[in-house]
């Protein structure tokens, strides 16, 4: 194949490759977003709902390594159509279920076929692509493939409030199971080689192992990728929107913008990270300690900030988790020039472990945390509440246009400066609300 249609081809293989990891990244920030209304279907406390979290990004965590080694056993096309039917499965079973066990053994089938997918691209884009090319595609890859915490941000949350929770999730997969089809159809593992090129054997997983786990750029692809995606992990997969919803007051419009910017500057930033890492790759870690040390900035002013915070006071934190987010495909450059071709898929699946495994804890101890500093009301305690009838607000700030009189508070009376809309979620019995700090069938979330 002459370079000009081998060029054609391998973009083609790699936008395809790409559209499938959106759809993956869409499935697996799904219920982050819809965190609370899951709360509410399951009936559960923070601490239990944290385990939602815990289940996948631990499954996702421990499938990395067999992972990549069936990726480089049996190629990305295999593995990329192997974990998109994994997910779609996931979500169709989370469609459905009523009970915890369940839900749970949904989120742990989307995080195992989530395991597969990145780093197929991964194998993808260093198979075909020239080495020099090869950190930006990987960037580009990563940062286009974000898009689908926008697909869950927006679309996916409005299907959500307006279709319910069973249409909602049966819609993500179906995407998936499109991707197959295009994967099906498109991608191939390797491009066609001059007359002469011998296929290598495949090694023993044994032999894979040892090189990857006693590479020193492997183990700096790890802790780079734990240090610069720990705290995004653990904002976009569970705690970001009830962060800015229930923590900070801000509409549900507000988040889906806050959320699409932070993919947005994602993308803006990636490809000058892949571009500065494929020409000065001796300095691949600084930009890992540049973008850790972002966040720790940012992050400790926003936490210490008083009062709650409007949507453009957040807007910082947005960016560094964006470059948080765009700084971590250099682990997996970092991995890639450690260990032969041979260990590519394994040393992809190493260095995901990292930042992954670190967001299990951070996402488990901010259940932890939360239960403990800002207890909610023990599950079945709200049926105690008499529901308000349907002419009357059920909050005690009256909604705009609430035609009924406001009822009392948790802490009695709202003051007559009090917001104009309320931003606790829906309960049976009561109009729907978007309300904060106030609603009394809502005070597991005041």
């Amino acid at each position: 194949m002459t370079a000009a249609p081998r060029l054609g081809r391998a973009h083609l293989v790699w936008a395809v490759g790409v559209l499938a990891y959106l759809c993956a990244v869409s499935g697996r920030a799904s219920f982050g977003v819809a965190s609370v209304e899951a709360s509410e279907r399951f009936d559960v406390s923070g601490a239990v709902l944290s385990l939602f979290g815990v289940v996948q990004l631990g499954t996702y965590a421990a499938a990395q390594i067999p992972a990549g080694l069936l990726l480089d056993r049996i190629g990305p096309r295999r593995m990329l159509i192997l974990g998109a039917v994994t997910m779609a499965v996931g979500q169709g079973l989370l469609a459905v279920a009523t009970d915890v066990p369940t839900a749970l053994i949904a989120r742990m089938l989307t995080g195992v076929g989530d395991a597969a997918t990145l780093i197929s691209v991964v194998r993808l884009t260093a198979t075909w692509f020239r080495s020099g090319q090869v950190p930006v595609f990987t960037q580009l890859a990563a940062m286009i493939g974000q898009f689908g915490q926008a697909v869950a941000a927006v679309p996916f949350l409005a299907l959500l409030v307006a279709a319910g929770w069973t249409t909602a999730w049966a819609s993500l997969a179906a995407l998936l199971l499109v991707s197959v089809l295009l994967v099906i159809a498109v991608v191939q593992d390797e491009p066609p080689e001059d007359d002469g090129h011998t296929v290598p054997v495949p090694s023993r997983p044994g032999q894979v192992l040892r090189e990857v786990f006693t590479s020193r750029a492997a183990w700096s692809g790890f802790f780079l990728h734990s240090l610069t995606l720990l705290s995004v992990n653990s904002f976009l997969f569970l705690w970001g929107v009830p962060f800015m919803t229930e923590g900070h007051g801000l509409a549900p419009a507000e988040v889906g913008t806050l959320l699409t910017l932070n993919v947005v500057v994602m993308v803006a930033v990636g490809p000058m990270i892949g571009v500065l890492t494929g020409r000065f790759p001796r300095h691949r870690a600084r930009l890992g300690w540049i973008a850790g040390g972002i966040l720790t900035l940012v992050w400790t002013l926003t936490l210490l900030a008083p009062g709650p915070l409007s949507a453009g006071q957040l807007l910082p934190l947005m960016v560094a988790l964006a470059i948080g987010a765009a700084t971590c495909p250099v682990g997996f450059d970092l991995a890639r020039t450690g260990v032969s071709s041979r260990a590519i898929g394994t040393a992809t699946g190493m260095v995901n472990i990292g930042g992954y495994s670190t967001s299990l804890l951070a996402v488990l101890l901010i259940g932890v945390v939360l239960d403990v500093l800002a207890p909610t009301v023990p599950p079945g305690s709200r049926t105690t509440v008499p529901p308000s009838p349907p002419s009357a607000c059920s909050c005690s700030v009256r909604r705009s246009g609430c035609s009924g009189p406001p009822a009392r508070g948790p802490h009695g009376p709202a003051p007559e400066s009090a917001p104009s809309e309320c931003p606790v979620r829906r309960h049976p019995g009561t109009p729907p609300c978007v309300a904060r700090h106030s609603c009394i069938a809502c005070a597991d979330f005041v």
